[in-house]
């Protein structure tokens, strides 16, 4: 009997570490950016926010740092970081008369999120 609850256990951690890869890994940093620039076509005032990377929606969110409410939302994809020390980096392009947000990258990350449709001076 012990043989065989063993068993049932060790088949049932088995299958919760091959299930863990599956579930979204959300990516997330608290970032202050000092001027006003837009995401996705909604305007954004500089300071404080919560940037947030979802890998399995591929979706870029920006969200009050307080309360946590979700100011704007962007398709973004994953681009493997080549340069420069691993510190929080906000790209912003010039788009007529605002900025625009072309990519961020967290600290400690190798990869950066760029903003689909974004054309980022490289």
């Amino acid at each position: 009997m012990k043989k065989i609850t063993t068993s049932i256990a060790t088949a049932l951690l088995l299958a919760l570490v091959c299930v863990t890869p599956a579930f979204a890994k959300v990516k997330s940093r608290v970032i202050t950016v000092g001027q006003d620039f837009a995401v996705g076509g909604t305007a954004v005032k500089a300071g404080t926010y919560r940037f947030s990377f979802d890998d399995q929606t591929n979706e870029l969110t920006v969200a009050d740092r307080k309360t946590r409410q979700v100011i704007a939302r962007a398709e973004a994809r994953s681009e493997a970081r080549t340069e420069g020390p691993l510190i929080n980096n906000i790209q912003l392009v010039d788009s007529g008369s605002s900025k625009v947000l072309a990519s961020v990258a967290f600290e400690g990350e190798k990869q950066s999120y760029a903003l689909a449709g974004s054309t980022a001076a490289r």
